[in-house]
């Protein structure tokens, strides 16, 4: 990560980030290359392409080489692999008009076996003027690699809308890493051909968004009685099955222990809360760090 220290993002383009919020970052290996490692970003951002409001609030994943050297004519010192998408979390509706949850609170990787694949929860509000309320979603990696091996999106003027890029993309990938398994030709970014740079600084945006495990959240909170703002994951082996047991930080001292069930007939998933836990006498937020200590303790009955 050293090498990535003096890079920063464009300045003078909206395209790239405009006005983000960040709220967590991490380094997800792809292979056993480790010159193909990328990190991650979760943030959330004013969205342009988003076509009912300009002030429309999006959850993005962004993603960098770890080893990006930033390009040798064009994005000097700045990022030449960053790619983003959105990261939906909704509700489905009738006629096909979703609820949104759109302003990420917390993110949580559930570390796995495979190290190249966690599972992400995402704790989200909804940025509606209708209602205040918050959902889970989780996400696999597989659904944010193929956001990112997927269509660019694009842009032909002010005028127009956001569309499928369909045109030539060229060599290497824009986003691709200087690595082995990107067949080797080129040992850094530097030595990236203008034409591939520009297209990277031009199309930072994927046009298929990543969608969540069962295309809907596991957790939807609407009744007002707890703003949620932190969120800890355990995947617990039990008699009849594996369960995560989700730790949900609240801003009045109170953590939530809970755990959904997925119902395949109905499509639906129901909620069992374990243990709703006084951590504080008075009214204060409860932090991640704080509920994974709660998390460790009651595992290990200390």
């Amino acid at each position: 990560m050293n090498r990535m220290a003096h890079l920063r993002t464009e300045p003078d383009s909206e395209r790239f980030l405009k006005e983000p919020k960040f709220v967590g970052s991490y380094m997800i290996p792809d292979n056993e290359d480790h010159d193909d490692n990328k990190v991650y970003f979760f943030f959330t951002e004013k969205a342009l392409e988003a076509e009912t409001s300009t002030h429309a609030i999006y959850t993005r994943v962004g993603r960098v080489c770890a080893n990006d050297m930033g390009g040798q004519r064009m994005l000097v010192n700045k990022w030449s692999t960053f790619l983003k998408t959105r990261l939906v979390c909704s509700v489905p509706g009738r006629n096909g008009i979703d609820t949104h949850f759109d302003e990420l609170e917390d993110v949580f990787l559930l570390q796995t076996r495979d190290n190249k694949n966690p599972v992400i929860f995402g704790l989200f509000n909804t940025t509606s003027n209708i209602f205040r309320g918050y959902a889970i979603c989780v996400y696999h990696m597989a659904s944010v690699r193929a956001a990112f091996n997927g269509p660019y999106a694009h842009k032909e003027g002010p005028e127009y809308h956001w569309a499928l890029y369909e045109g030539k993309v060229p060599y290497p990938r824009p986003g691709s890493c200087a690595s082995k398994v990107n067949g080797g030709l080129y040992t850094t970014t530097k030595d990236y051909p203008d034409d591939a740079v520009h297209f990277a600084r031009s199309h930072p945006l994927m046009y298929q968004p990543i969608k969540p495990v069962h295309k809907r959240p596991i957790l939807v909170k609407t009744d007002g009685k707890y703003n949620l703002k932190q969120i800890a994951v355990d995947r617990v082996e039990a008699e009849d099955g594996q369960y995560d047991v989700l730790f949900i930080g609240t801003d009045n001292g109170i953590v939530l222990k809970v755990i959904t069930i997925y119902n395949q007939e109905t499509e639906s998933m129901e909620e069992v809360i374990l243990e709703e836990l006084q951590v504080f006498k008075v009214n204060c937020a409860v932090y991640e760090a704080y509920i994974q200590v709660l998390n460790f303790l009651q595992n290990y009955n200390v």
